[in-house]
């Protein structure tokens, strides 16, 4: 036998010792996924990172926030919105309140039979959202149902459904929708009466490059590729004004155009949705985004509210996309105080305080009347800052200390607005705030309102 026929025994054996293996794997991998998986997908429903199922058409559900029946929307909750609300009215601005439905409450006929097993029931879905709605609306909340039309319109031309079905977020049409039915809303109330309102076009553009984390977990469970995360993709283009200069446009009359100040999570931040340029479309009038991805539910009302920008220049119309699934009343009413107190903006002017130390200031409040509607402003003067602690000392002397911090997420406005709820009579007879960065001049303690038509 020559050397070269070898070598040909050799590597073919090599290459079917190869292709036996692959076939025995190849086999291993679909031995184990379940047979009405239209990827070849199994253990979805035991992935420690993320439980899930798999729908109809590729339509993939999680299991703990897609499918649950329990959203946690309290009246104490809705209490708070409205109390927001009327803060926020009170400097001129109005406040639109949008819960973002579940895939489920909106693809009710793409959820698998045995989601039953998990207690999800299609009805009860949806006049659990409908409640939400009708509560904030009775408290004088202006809230926008956007899973009735999400429903009604839950695909476009292109064959894509309002939400992706490999990764949880809505997709361009289910912006669009949501859009549209927020833009009806706003243009019904009174305070749309005042705006002269901007053409905004949408222009079809590439989609930009999609990470998504709940598709690369899935693929990992599944033998065949799953839908991809993409979309066609707008972006809202600002029409020329026809009677001059775009730039001139006069909303109120004074040169100064409506704004809104759009606020909510990673659904309201990422371009290949572009939920901010179809709001702009629908309600003809300029958007600012301050929307945080993974700030959860206080993450961008916080950073934006607290901000000194906010304070200088409100915005006329304020958008809070939130899922119905985040629990509003899961920190206490801390958060709530920060909100309320930034959104009414009645603060005393800054209160005798003294520096004692690098990053630390105390004030006598002895003489002050505080209540425990009260919230203790502790502004150290630039946006350096993300963490202040309070210092409480009462007149029998009782030392109670507290912090607030802005995770890595949030903006730091160096803004921190403690609230005094719960804390007894005559607690607080002096405070210090020792900050995360130096004081200076700038630095200021200051008393502020919670309740609208409180007396000073």
């Amino acid at each position: 036998m020559t050397r070269i026929r070898q070598r040909r025994i050799l590597a073919g054996t090599a290459l079917a010792a190869i292709l036996m293996a692959s076939g025995h794997q190849v086999r291993a991998e679909t031995a184990g996924s379940d047979p009405s998986s239209g990827y070849g997908c199994s253990s979805l429903e035991e992935i420690a990172e993320l439980q899930m199922i798999e729908g109809k058409d590729g339509m993939f559900f999680r299991i703990l926030a897609d499918l649950r029946l329990q959203h946690a929307f309290t009246e104490q909750t809705v209490d708070n919105l409205a109390a927001m609300a009327k803060a926020l009215e009170k400097n001129g601005t109005t406040l639109i309140y949008v819960p973002l439905p579940t895939k489920s409450q909106v693809l009710p006929e793409l959820v698998p039979a045995r989601a039953s097993l998990y207690g999800f029931d299609a009805g009860i879905a949806t006049e659990i959202y409908d409640d939400v709605v009708r509560r904030l609306k009775e408290k004088g909340v202006a809230a926008v149902d956007i899973a009735t039309p999400m429903r009604e319109d839950n695909r476009n031309g292109f064959g894509e459904y309002s939400f992706f079905q490999a990764d949880f977020h809505w997709t361009a049409h289910g912006a669009d929708i949501a859009a549209k039915a927020i833009g009806d809303t706003l243009r019904a109330l009174p305070a749309y009466g005042d705006v002269t309102p901007v053409r905004f076009d949408m222009k079809e553009v590439p989609p930009p490059e999609e990470f998504s984390s709940m598709r690369e977990l899935l693929q990992k469970h599944c033998v065949t590729h799953v839908p991809t995360v993409t979309a066609h993709t707008y972006e809202a283009v600002r029409a020329e004004d026809t009677a001059g200069d775009a730039g001139s446009v006069d909303i109120f009359g004074s040169g100064d155009e409506a704004t809104i100040a759009l606020i909510g999570t990673s659904y309201s931040d990422k371009p290949i949705s572009n939920f901010s340029g179809y709001l702009e479309h629908w309600s003809g009038i300029p958007v600012e985004n301050y929307s945080i991805s993974g700030g959860n539910q206080f993450g961008s009302i916080l950073s934006y509210i607290t901000s000194r920008e906010f304070q200088e220049k409100r915005p006329r119309f304020l958008i809070w996309e939130n899922p119905i699934y985040n629990n509003l009343g899961q920190y206490g009413g801390a958060p709530w105080a920060e909100i309320v107190a930034a959104s009414l903006g009645e603060c005393t002017p800054a209160v005798p305080a003294t520096n004692s130390g690098e990053n630390s200031v105390e004030a006598d409040l002895s003489s002050i009347k505080l209540s425990d509607d009260n919230v203790i402003l502790a502004d150290i003067g630039s946006d350096v800052s993300r963490k202040a602690t309070f210092t409480l000392t009462g007149a029998d002397g009782t030392v109670r200390t507290r912090s607030i911090e802005r995770g890595d997420r949030l903006r730091s406005t160096g803004r921190y607005f403690f609230s005094l709820g719960g804390f007894p009579e005559g607690s607080v007879n002096k405070v210090a705030v020792t900050f995360d960065a130096a004081v200076d001049d700038a630095t200021t303690l200051s008393i502020c309102k919670t309740k609208t038509g409180e007396q000073s």
